[in-house]
């Protein structure tokens, strides 16, 4: 969608919102996340998660919430972080995962030998994918 349609969507969403009213965004912070695994009670850093278009939206998406401010349509209610995890029972599940909910999302070659390495080393396995996601309270002013 890129900056400009971002900041186009925030307006659009202005007449919705009664004086006063609230928006809520969350997306990812725009770093990689970590791909750990999980074996017999260790954690196993292997590598990140890559996408192809190096995350750019989501550092799109802090610009046009940024512009939209900057603009007066909004103001800064309240900003955080947390963590969204999610856990897989194997490479092969992971990369369902991506091909069904994070289109560019990929596991480069060496962090798929690392993880099929250490999940075929023990009964007590799993893959776990750590996402920090920025959310934002905006109220329109």
């Amino acid at each position: 969608m890129g900056e400009t349609g971002m900041v186009d969507a925030l307006t659009h969403i202005l007449p919705l919102l009664a004086p006063g009213g609230r928006l809520i965004d969350m997306h990812p912070n725009g770093e990689p996340p970590p791909l750990t695994v999980q074996v017999d009670g260790e954690s196993h850093l292997v590598g990140w998660i890559r996408e192809e278009s190096e995350y750019e939206s989501y550092h799109q998406a802090d610009a046009a919430l940024a512009t939209a401010v900057r603009r007066g349509w909004y103001r800064w209610h309240a900003r955080g972080t947390f963590a969204f995890t999610t856990y897989f029972d194997s490479l092969t599940d992971l990369r369902a995962y991506l091909a069904s909910e994070w289109s560019d999302g990929y596991v480069e070659e060496l962090v798929a030998m690392r993880i099929e390495t250490f999940m075929q080393t023990a009964a007590d396995k799993s893959i776990m994918l750590a996402e920090i996601v920025r959310i934002a309270h905006l109220e329109k002013t």
